[in-house]
């Protein structure tokens, strides 16, 4: 399940990255140029992508290098690394540090929707919500570096005032076709050289090429759901605000539907008249499960910010039969409530009382059984359990 943030220490990247798409690369272990010394990358597969980049797999790379400077000579005064990357369809999305030109402690990040990263608390992380136990630290950054290349095929560092000898570290993240499987990447390197007063000549380096293997997308894990009485029984509360949401709400139930949920939905018997105080009432009672989906409009009901009392009547209804719930059996009720943000939602949009700050909630970014299948997940295992 996915969980909400808790505070962090300074110098870790709260993401959605599952432990089963996160890799380990020797390489580029056997790079040397000149004192520049390239270390092994660590690469995480991020998972579930935002919608905006449908058709591509997104990789966040840690990049580990250093100077290797001889005890007793001074540092150059500059040195920089690259990657090069080989297709037209790779890109360089964001990278980190960008520019520090004072020093910098050590920071923490988090991605956006639009796979950027961003300091902690400067701007709303998508994943930074449901993050696993996957920490990621960026070290104290000395003046001058910067990067250069971003939104490329080629990713730079600069170092000036004078380089610092040891390993440092990098992060970028990387967008790249979903079939691919390896990633052949060029590295170079250069620095500060006097040059021979003889010969008129400088030295350079030439880069080095190597591979990496690019983890593969993990098998959604969506179980079966069990046969007749035994299917769980949803109830699906959403605030009627436009054609657009009623149509994603419906989305959501034919998936669940699909993937064995018995689903209870206002939607359904309109052929029949109906006493909707009574059939919302039972259906809230009888379902193992009530999906909350979050919206504006039930976040203003449930928050009191709609102040209209002829608005909405249907949702203030249910929300205040829900959090009445919560309130009196707040164990069962925290675990058969379940807040899901559906495609072009957001997390604040839950309301408060249904605790998006403390407890779980669940972003279904698609509508396919791979982007529900936390969701699924937990409305079979626990009615199995």
């Amino acid at each position: 399940m996915h969980s909400s943030p808790a505070d962090r220490t300074a110098g870790s990247v709260p993401l959605f990255l599952d432990v089963l798409v996160r890799s380990v690369e020797l390489a580029p272990n056997d790079i040397e140029i000149g004192l520049i010394r390239f270390s092994g990358w660590q690469l995480h597969r991020i998972d579930p992508l935002p919608a905006g980049f449908a058709g591509h797999a997104a990789y966040l790379v840690r990049v580990n290098y250093e100077f290797d400077v001889p005890a007793g000579e001074a540092p150059p005064a500059w040195a920089e690394v690259w990657f090069a990357f080989d297709a037209a369809e790779v890109m360089v999305v964001d990278a980190i540090p960008r520019a520090a030109t004072v020093a910098e402690p050590a920071r923490t990040y988090e991605l956006t929707q639009q796979l950027n990263f961003v300091r902690r608390g400067e701007g709303r992380s998508l994943w930074a919500a449901y993050a696993s136990e996957t920490n990621v630290a960026l070290p104290a950054v000395r003046p001058e570096v910067v990067s250069f290349g971003l939104g490329g095929a080629r990713v730079r560092w600069r170092h000036s005032g004078g380089v610092r000898a040891g390993t440092h570290t990098a992060w970028l993240v990387l967008l790249a076709p979903p079939d691919r499987t390896e990633l052949p990447v060029l590295a170079g390197g250069a620095y500060h050289l006097m040059a021979d007063g003889d010969l008129d000549l400088r030295a350079s380096g030439e880069p080095d090429a190597f591979s990496v293997r690019l983890p593969e997308a993990p098998e959604p894990e969506v179980p079966a759901g069990p046969a007749g009485d035994g299917r769980p029984r949803v109830f699906v509360s959403y605030a009627q605000e436009s054609t657009a949401h009623k149509k994603a709400v419906m989305k959501l139930c034919l998936l669940l539907s699909e993937a064995g949920v018995d689903v209870r939905v206002d939607q359904d018997g309109l052929e029949h008249r109906r006493n909707w105080d009574e059939w919302t009432t039972t259906q809230i009672l009888r379902t193992d499960y009530v999906i909350v989906v979050a919206s504006p409009a039930y976040r203003a009901v449930g928050d009191g910010e709609l102040t209209d009392s002829t608005r909405h009547r249907g949702i203030r209804s249910e929300y205040s039969r829900l959090a009445d719930l919560l309130h009196r059996q707040r164990d069962q009720w925290t675990k058969k409530l379940l807040p899901v943000v559906l495609p072009g939602r957001r997390p604040d949009e839950i309301p408060l009382a249904f605790l998006p700050a403390i407890a779980d909630y669940y972003v279904v970014p698609a509508f396919t059984l791979d982007a529900a299948a936390e969701l699924l997940k937990v409305l079979f295992t626990d009615l199995a359990g």
